[in-house]
């Protein structure tokens, strides 16, 4: 769903998904609404997920009415509402009302719906103001005579990204689609909804995507007893804000007995770069290390503003395909960060590192580096892997000539792996070293060679601990 000023709406249906939309504009809000035309069994139950963020610039008083017409229905369970909200039932109508929504606050309501009998169920959803309606649109489910012959309980779960985001990210996130059983699903559907000012870029694994606008949509086949899929969807957030994600999954050839766990929601807050002045050079020549097989370059940043920064993020152009050690990526540009802080006047130096196949040089110029504040990123590693890790190192050794530190250990062709480093045996501040490691054989050896991997060279750490765990 989409808004274009006032208030942002979001309105997300499980099991049973939308066949009909409207777009109408109302006091300069308007938005519209998209989902997968399948119909469902009177068996089914349709969950109904509302987020309406005020974006008015001042504390409103909101009223969110629901009037169902069509075939007859019951409601399951009572209506949910977050923070003050309350909900009324009368009739086929079901309102809720919030007293006081400060501005770009965001309030939630839930309710589950069961048809009794085939046709089609509407529900004119309308938003009002201190009483003044502001918009409005029908959604409608076509319900079916289809007999349900299985059960089966769906579930779908999200986990977003720990760390600050900043706009143009490209932002991986991840959903995970389960069949708890007992039963088969055939027909499986996943809607993964986005904000209106998000771009999806790609899934993996790939998957055809269905459906167009802010919805991207999965056919999932057949889930067995106990089945599940690992998504990991990459999206573009264009626009600052706190923006909703939601995902559903669905099917309406089988009972489900739960369907409160079809439907998960999460948010992720977008910034925009901190203020800051920094020089930024390259300080070495591009050297080949046989030990990697990587071209490998400094790049010396300094702060030279008048404040101290909490962190410093590099994006580089020009080396799109080729900088190995990126963490991330801004606008198809990769970037490295130096995750602490950095003092007026202090400077540090970052190595970069370049895939480069035939050892040949990449033309390369200072102009290429552009760095940014950032807030502090999120390093702090799943709670599994602080605590133990999944894989036996095989050996650690220290370099003599230049102090870096390799570690060797056991691997799968094809695997990611994560290294944990902590100054403590007990990981209390134990902290991933970015990025993960993709393995060619099956062992691998690990290099911490400081700055953007570590927060400083194992030589300036009185004493430092590894551990390594395995990708999902």
């Amino acid at each position: 769903m989409r808004i274009s000023s006032g208030l942002r709406i979001f309105v997300l249906l499980a099991l049973g998904l939308v066949a009909v939309a409207t777009r109408v504009s109302a006091q300069g809000v308007g938005f519209s609404f998209q989902a997968v035309p399948a119909p469902i069994a009177v068996s089914n139950n349709i969950t109904y997920t509302i987020i309406v963020t005020n974006l008015t610039g001042a504390t409103q008083a909101l009223t969110v009415t629901n009037t169902f017409t069509g075939t007859s229905f019951q409601l399951i369970g009572l209506p949910t509402s977050s923070g003050s909200g309350t909900a009324t039932i009368s009739s086929n109508n079901i309102i809720f009302s919030f007293a006081l929504v400060t501005n770009n606050g965001l309030v939630q309501m839930g309710m589950v719906i069961q048809p009794t009998s085939a046709g089609s169920l509407s529900d004119l959803f309308a938003v009002a103001t201190n009483s003044v309606l502001v918009g409005s649109a029908t959604f409608a489910v076509q319900v079916t005579n289809q007999v349900a012959t299985s059960v089966a309980d769906l579930a779908v779960a999200m986990t977003m990204p720990a760390s600050a985001v900043f706009t143009n990210d490209w932002v991986v996130y991840s959903v995970n689609v389960t069949n708890l059983g007992p039963g088969t699903a055939p027909n499986v559907f996943l809607t993964n909804t986005l904000p209106a000012s998000v771009i999806f870029k790609s899934v993996s694994p790939a998957f055809t995507r269905l459906g167009s606008g802010t919805n991207v949509i999965f056919s999932l086949g057949t889930l067995t007893n106990q089945a599940f899929i690992h998504f990991q969807l990459t999206v573009q957030p264009t626009n600052t804000g706190t923006l909703t994600f939601s995902s559903a999954v669905n099917t309406n050839t089988v009972n489900d007995p739960n369907p409160t766990n079809n439907l998960a929601s999460n948010t992720v807050t977008v910034l925009t770069y901190f203020a800051g002045q920094f020089t930024v050079s390259t300080n070495s020549k591009q050297v080949y290390n046989a030990g990697n097989g990587l071209m490998e370059q400094s790049i010396l940043v300094s702060n030279a503003g008048t404040n101290a920064v909490a962190a410093v993020r590099v994006v580089v152009t020009g080396l799109t395909n080729q900088l190995f050690n990126s963490s991330g990526t801004n606008n198809g540009q990769p970037f490295v960060v130096y995750a602490t802080g950095l003092d007026t006047n202090q400077s540090v130096s970052l190595l970069l590192q370049y895939n480069s196949p035939t050892r040949s040089v990449f033309p390369f110029t200072s102009s290429q580096l552009n760095p940014f504040a950032v807030s502090v990123p999120d390093l702090s590693p799943p709670p599994a892997s602080a605590l133990a890790t999944n894989l036996d190192i095989i050996r650690i050794l220290r370099v003599a000539t230049n102090g870096d530190t390799l570690i060797e250990f056991p691997t799968t062709n094809g695997a990611t792996y994560t290294v944990v480093y902590s100054d403590n045996v007990q990981f209390s501040n134990a902290m991933i070293a970015p990025p993960a490691v993709t393995a060619y054989a099956n062992r691998l050896f690990w290099a911490d060679y400081g700055p953007p991997t570590t927060v400083t060279h194992p030589t300036n750490a009185p004493v430092r601990f590894y551990r390594v765990f395995r990708n999902p």
